[in-house]
């Protein structure tokens, strides 16, 4: 499943396609119920795993979601979705973690 296809011909992005935000998809979200703080890491990791593979996002967490050339149609896009995740990522983490990624370019990244 890669990032750009199930995009037709007149730019409708299918539901299923890794770069489609629903509306429920809201900045600031946190995936998960209580924010990691330097505890409890495995439960935390399942929960994020489990919340962003529910919101068909894992692919910016994990890596498998790559970047499209900045010259693709699809960057925009792309970059939108994986700001999205950066922000539920950041609000899924304690205050003081969080700022220590709030300048990581992708979601990969913050995950790593």
């Amino acid at each position: 499943m890669g990032s750009t296809e199930g995009i037709s011909n007149n730019n409708v992005i299918d539901p299923f396609n890794l770069i489609f935000l629903h509306p429920s998809d809201i900045l600031g979200i946190s995936l998960v119920h209580t924010p990691f703080s330097s505890t409890g890491f495995g439960g935390w990791k399942r929960s994020v795993i489990v919340s962003s593979s529910a919101k068909n996002k894992i692919g910016f967490v994990d890596g498998t979601c790559p970047k499209p050339a900045e010259n693709s149609p699809h960057i925009k896009q792309w970059n939108i979705c994986n700001n999205m995740v950066i922000s539920w990522l950041t609000s899924s983490l304690f205050p003081e973690i969080a700022e220590s990624v709030q300048y990581s370019e992708t979601a990969e990244s913050i995950w790593e």
